[in-house]
């Protein structure tokens, strides 16, 4: 769409749906258990808002927790290259998610693919983290196959992917790539957020993500994805939508401002802002955060009725990307 003669930007929302699956190494039910359980309250109330404004999002899914059962989880890790090595002891698992609410969420997952205009993408079967100490790019690579199998038995040809802690180098694109996936959803380019493993995670990287969701630090990291520049369109982070907290709720409407110029902006040039964040994190403090998504949403449905601004899931910018580039006939 354009308006007077210019292209309309994009609002790209993107969710990494993990319930316990993304802590298993550094957290336990007694320390994030409140957060998994307020996430899955979170997911339907996100998915209500969405429908009323007419958001349209990408679910970056684990593919652990869309598995009915216990039984389900180790019988598809025999019979499969994902190893029980990265998924950690299963001894804390419970046998189904009526009873391990913690680590099974199919049913949520089944009400997001019901909703319309919401996409399932992939955040890897056991959230394998590409960059780490020990991992291999066959590893990683056997481990996106076989999600991307099991989304297809759910009736899902996924073609997005969101890597684990956003952790990717060229070759994990390239292999992803082989494996019939066509987009990602990028970092953005300050130093700060360049892809790293744990141990490289310091505190000043940390602070500085920190300070840049209040204080403009990296630029509104607006985007214009493009095909060919990589074996996958690169959809960029623009901000995670950082979940409240009581001691720095002054600091809140620096937060929004921040992401309101930077979407103001992709409206004016017909760039995207890309915000993410984990439904995990609205589960402590969820009225205020669905707040503040709510006021969010108040800034796209202003920008729409000013400047044509979509909302669009990743693998609809993607395509529309594909085919605004795709040479025109002579």
């Amino acid at each position: 769409m354009r308006t007077g003669g210019r292209r309309a930007g994009n609002f790209v929302i993107s969710l990494d749906f993990e319930l316990m699956w993304g802590v298993r190494d550094h957290a336990t039910r007694a320390s994030y258990g409140r957060n998994v359980l307020g996430g899955r309250q979170a997911v339907a109330a996100m998915l209500d808002l969405f429908h009323k404004r007419g958001i349209r999002a990408t679910w970056a899914t684990v593919g652990a927790l869309l598995c009915e059962s216990k039984d389900e989880l180790i019988a598809r890790i025999k019979h499969t290259a994902v190893s029980r090595a990265v998924l950690g002891s299963l001894e804390d698992i419970g046998p189904d998610e009526r009873r391990d609410p913690f680590h099974f969420g199919a049913s949520l997952a089944r009400r997001i693919a019901s909703c319309e205009g919401q996409e399932i993408g992939t955040h890897t079967f056991s959230h394998r983290c590409a960059l780490e100490p020990g991992e291999t790019l066959n590893g990683f690579a056997a481990d996106v196959s076989y999600a991307l199998l099991q989304l297809r038995e759910w009736g899902v040809r996924c073609k997005s992917i969101v890597f684990p802690r956003n952790q990717y180098a060229q070759a994990h694109l390239e292999a992803c790539s082989l494996l019939g996936l066509t987009h990602f959803r990028g970092n953005e380019h300050a130093w700060f957020y360049t892809a790293a493993s744990g141990d490289k995670q310091t505190k000043p990287r940390r602070l500085c993500r920190l300070v840049d969701s209040y204080v403009n630090l990296s630029g509104a990291n607006v985007s214009v994805p493009r095909e060919g520049e990589g074996p996958l369109v690169n959809v960029p982070s623009s901000r995670f939508l950082r979940p409240f907290h009581p001691r720095l709720a002054p600091l809140d409407g620096l937060r929004l401002g921040r992401i309101e110029k930077a979407m103001e902006q992709a409206a004016l040039t017909g760039g995207t802002f890309h915000l993410w964040w984990h439904p995990e994190n609205f589960g402590a403090n969820l009225a205020e955060n669905l707040q503040m998504l709510g006021r969010v949403l108040d800034v796209f449905e202003r920008l729409r009725g000013e400047h044509g601004m979509w909302s669009r899931s990743m693998h609809e910018l993607a395509k529309r990307t594909a085919v605004a580039q795709a040479p025109r006939a002579a």
